[in-house]
Protein backbone atom coordinates (compact mmCIF):
# COMPACT_ATOMS: atom_id res chain seq x y z
CA UNK A 1 0.00 0.00 0.00
CA UNK A 2 1.22 3.15 -0.84
CA UNK A 3 1.06 6.48 1.20
CA UNK A 4 1.48 10.08 -0.04
CA UNK A 5 3.28 12.22 2.35
CA UNK A 6 2.36 15.63 3.32
CA UNK A 7 4.28 17.62 0.47
CA UNK A 8 3.29 21.30 1.58
CA UNK A 9 5.31 21.38 4.88
CA UNK A 10 7.53 24.07 5.17
CA UNK A 11 11.26 24.56 4.33
CA UNK A 12 13.62 24.94 7.49
CA UNK A 13 10.21 23.71 9.89
CA UNK A 14 10.68 21.74 12.84
CA UNK A 15 9.11 18.36 11.87
CA UNK A 16 7.36 17.83 15.77
CA UNK A 17 6.25 21.20 15.28
CA UNK A 18 2.50 20.35 14.99
CA UNK A 19 3.52 17.36 18.37
CA UNK A 20 1.43 19.53 21.37
CA UNK A 21 4.40 21.12 23.81
CA UNK A 22 5.65 18.64 26.03
CA UNK A 23 4.55 19.20 29.71
CA UNK A 24 5.91 19.97 33.04
CA UNK A 25 7.92 16.47 33.93
CA UNK A 26 5.49 16.10 37.18
CA UNK A 27 2.02 15.97 34.44
CA UNK A 28 4.54 14.27 31.07
CA UNK A 29 2.68 10.90 30.44
CA UNK A 30 -0.06 10.41 33.54
CA UNK A 31 -3.06 12.57 34.87
CA UNK A 32 -2.37 14.28 37.80
CA UNK A 33 -4.47 12.53 40.75
CA UNK A 34 -6.37 14.80 42.93
CA UNK A 35 -7.34 13.72 46.47
CA UNK A 36 -11.02 13.22 46.44
CA UNK A 37 -11.15 13.10 42.59
CA UNK A 38 -11.30 10.07 40.30
CA UNK A 39 -9.09 10.19 37.97
CA UNK A 40 -10.56 10.13 33.74
CA UNK A 41 -8.98 6.92 33.00
CA UNK A 42 -9.86 5.39 35.85
CA UNK A 43 -13.65 5.77 34.82
CA UNK A 44 -12.42 4.62 31.40
CA UNK A 45 -10.50 1.46 32.82
CA UNK A 46 -13.41 0.36 35.27
CA UNK A 47 -16.50 1.00 31.54
CA UNK A 48 -14.33 -0.86 29.37
CA UNK A 49 -12.97 -4.04 31.70
CA UNK A 50 -16.98 -3.92 32.19
CA UNK A 51 -17.94 -4.30 28.45
CA UNK A 52 -15.20 -6.57 27.81
CA UNK A 53 -16.75 -8.93 31.50
CA UNK A 54 -20.51 -8.80 29.37
CA UNK A 55 -18.84 -9.80 26.37
CA UNK A 56 -17.18 -12.93 27.86
CA UNK A 57 -20.18 -14.11 29.58
CA UNK A 58 -22.58 -13.44 27.07
CA UNK A 59 -20.52 -16.53 24.52
CA UNK A 60 -21.72 -19.60 23.76
CA UNK A 61 -19.54 -22.41 25.54
CA UNK A 62 -16.34 -22.84 23.52
CA UNK A 63 -14.70 -25.67 23.03
CA UNK A 64 -11.68 -27.44 24.94
CA UNK A 65 -9.04 -25.83 22.33
CA UNK A 66 -10.19 -22.30 23.01
CA UNK A 67 -10.20 -19.78 25.92
CA UNK A 68 -11.39 -16.18 26.41
CA UNK A 69 -10.00 -13.94 29.42
CA UNK A 70 -10.14 -10.44 30.19
CA UNK A 71 -7.43 -8.72 31.55
CA UNK A 72 -6.49 -5.09 32.41
CA UNK A 73 -3.21 -4.46 31.07
CA UNK A 74 -1.94 -0.87 31.11
CA UNK A 75 -1.45 0.54 27.73
CA UNK A 76 1.31 3.22 27.23
CA UNK A 77 0.70 5.70 24.23
CA UNK A 78 4.14 6.93 22.54
CA UNK A 79 4.05 9.80 19.61
CA UNK A 80 6.64 10.71 17.54
CA UNK A 81 6.52 12.66 14.47
CA UNK A 82 8.06 9.43 12.58
CA UNK A 83 8.08 6.19 13.21
CA UNK A 84 11.32 6.03 14.65
CA UNK A 85 11.06 8.95 17.13
CA UNK A 86 7.90 6.70 18.56
CA UNK A 87 10.19 3.83 18.75
CA UNK A 88 12.31 5.59 20.49
CA UNK A 89 9.94 7.37 23.13
CA UNK A 90 8.63 3.48 24.03
CA UNK A 91 12.27 2.23 24.12
CA UNK A 92 13.03 4.94 26.55
CA UNK A 93 9.88 4.18 29.01
CA UNK A 94 11.39 0.58 28.58
CA UNK A 95 15.21 1.84 29.96
CA UNK A 96 13.52 4.14 32.36
CA UNK A 97 11.24 1.71 33.96
CA UNK A 98 12.39 -1.83 34.36
CA UNK A 99 9.96 -3.05 36.29
CA UNK A 100 7.50 -2.78 33.32
CA UNK A 101 7.10 -5.84 31.36
CA UNK A 102 6.34 -5.36 27.95
CA UNK A 103 3.68 -7.55 26.25
CA UNK A 104 3.03 -6.07 22.99
CA UNK A 105 4.13 -3.14 19.83
CA UNK A 106 1.46 -1.64 17.77
CA UNK A 107 2.56 1.15 15.01
CA UNK A 108 -0.33 3.21 13.59
CA UNK A 109 0.21 6.28 11.56
CA UNK A 110 -2.64 8.62 12.56
CA UNK A 111 -3.55 11.97 11.52
CA UNK A 112 -2.08 14.72 13.36
CA UNK A 113 -3.35 17.72 15.21
CA UNK A 114 -2.63 19.80 12.15
CA UNK A 115 -4.74 19.11 8.91
CA UNK A 116 -2.11 16.97 7.00
CA UNK A 117 -0.18 16.66 9.35
CA UNK A 118 0.44 12.94 10.08
CA UNK A 119 2.41 11.02 13.48
CA UNK A 120 2.88 7.83 14.65
CA UNK A 121 2.09 5.79 17.37
CA UNK A 122 3.57 3.20 18.91
CA UNK A 123 0.67 1.48 21.84
CA UNK A 124 2.80 -0.90 24.08
CA UNK A 125 1.06 -2.76 26.73
CA UNK A 126 2.72 -3.14 29.81
CA UNK A 127 2.16 -5.10 33.35
CA UNK A 128 4.35 -5.26 36.66
CA UNK A 129 4.78 -7.88 39.06
CA UNK A 130 2.54 -8.27 42.02
CA UNK A 131 4.64 -6.16 45.17
CA UNK A 132 3.52 -8.70 47.34
CA UNK A 133 3.19 -12.02 45.67
CA UNK A 134 6.23 -11.27 43.16
CA UNK A 135 3.60 -13.27 40.73
CA UNK A 136 3.09 -11.24 37.38
CA UNK A 137 -0.32 -9.76 36.64
CA UNK A 138 -0.46 -10.78 33.09
CA UNK A 139 0.95 -14.05 30.90
CA UNK A 140 4.48 -13.23 29.81
CA UNK A 141 6.35 -14.74 27.20
CA UNK A 142 8.33 -17.75 28.47
CA UNK A 143 10.36 -20.27 25.87
CA UNK A 144 10.68 -23.72 26.78
CA UNK A 145 13.99 -24.05 28.27
CA UNK A 146 16.42 -26.56 26.77
CA UNK A 147 17.40 -29.91 28.15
Amino acid sequence: MAHLMNTSAQEGRDPAAHLPAARRPAEAGVELLRAGQTPPFALDLVRSLDAASQAVTSLDPLGPSSDVTVSALTALVCTGSTPADALEAAAEVARRSPDLEPHGLTLARVPGPVVGSWEYQITMTVSSRDPQTGEDVAPVHHGERLR
